[in-house]
């Protein structure tokens, strides 16, 4: 199994090493991993060390499956960058543009995998929780769209194995067998496989709010899944996220008033700082986490945090891997 840790291009994170890959380089031997997963996106590349990429995480764009759903989506009166953020592009075939440009980019890193989400959720959502849509409806229209996509590709299979993760919208939940065997049998192509993100899984949940009943939720779920599915997990985000009071206490909430009159970086921020609360991206504190990793055996453990602050960062890593060691 190779350790990772998340990273992106963008100046937040790369600030932290004062862009310097040098220093990168030497924070991955000191906390003995193995390399990164990088976001990249559909824009040009720059200059990246290619072998300390082992993974990359494509864009997730909210409202593709609306626009998928009803193309009249694409309509709509929003900046140019406000479409592409939440739809991917300004009609179908640009979304599809845009997703095979992010796994050339992908392709060009070497990359052994390439993380999707699988999910619908639009910014006034993230709020209401309401959705007029099943999960089946989005790995429906997820489906489809990765089919065309990749449709071009020798043998009809993506240059670069995508992974599929699950979010606690809509979508690929993993909390229901029959909805992950379904989006399985969808898919035209092979090149793929699942990352289970724990944090994302007891999110889905509502019921976690202490570390060790939380891992037992998630162990309780995933023994539901068939050997199959199982082996089809090749990757984790691995995090903790103890938000099952918040998720339950904020059911019925009302998006601010006037949301959707307010710019788009507003209204961005303000879903952002819901997101945070909900998606807490905390170490692992309890040795028992390494039943998760048992169960699973992936192939790629990606130690996923948000953090501004490289001490603060070096930290998180420092208290997740001693729990992972015991």
């Amino acid at each position: 199994m190779k350790e990772l840790m998340n990273f992106s291009l963008y100046e937040n994170d790369m600030n932290m090493f004062g862009s310097d890959w040098g220093r990168i380089r030497n924070f991955l031997v000191r906390h003995d991993l193995d390399g990164l997963e990088l976001f990249v996106d559909s824009s040009p590349l720059p200059e990246v060390p290619v072998d300390i990429i082992e993974g990359v995480h494509l864009p997730y764009w909210m409202g593709r499956h609306r626009a998928w759903v009803d193309p009249s989506a694409f309509d709509q009166d929003m900046e140019e960058f406000e479409k592409i953020y939440v739809f991917g592009g300004g009609s179908r075939g640009e979304v599809i543009d845009n997703f095979r440009r992010s796994l050339e980019n992908a392709h060009v890193l070497d990359a052994s995998y390439a993380v999707f989400h699988v999910s619908y959720a639009e910014m006034e959502q993230v709020f209401t929780r309401c959705f007029d849509c099943t999960d089946y409806d989005v790995l429906e229209t997820t489906s489809e769209f990765l089919n065309e996509a990749v449709s071009v590709y020798p043998g009809g299979e993506p240059p670069v194995r995508l992974f599929f993760e699950n979010l606690w919208w809509p979508g690929l939940t993993f909390l229901d067998p029959m909805n992950v065997e379904y989006f399985g049998s969808l898919l035209d192509f092979d090149n793929w496989a699942f990352v289970l993100d724990t944090g994302h899984l007891m999110n889905a949940t509502m019921k976690c709010d202490d570390e060790e009943c939380s891992v037992n939720v998630v162990l309780d779920l995933l023994s539901n899944h068939s050997e199959d599915i199982l082996r089809r997990i090749e990757g984790m985000h691995f995090h903790c996220s103890l938000s099952g009071e918040f998720m339950r206490s904020s059911l019925g909430m009302e998006a601010p008033e006037g949301f959707d009159d307010r710019p788009f970086q507003d209204r961005l921020m303000s879903v952002m700082e819901i997101l945070e609360q909900m998606d807490q991206h905390m170490p692992f504190t309890s040795e028992s986490c390494s039943r998760l990793v048992d169960m699973v055996s992936p192939d790629f453990l990606t130690h996923e945090f948000v953090s501004t602050d490289l001490l603060i960062l070096d930290e998180k890593l420092n208290i997740q891997k001693r729990a992972l060691r015991g």
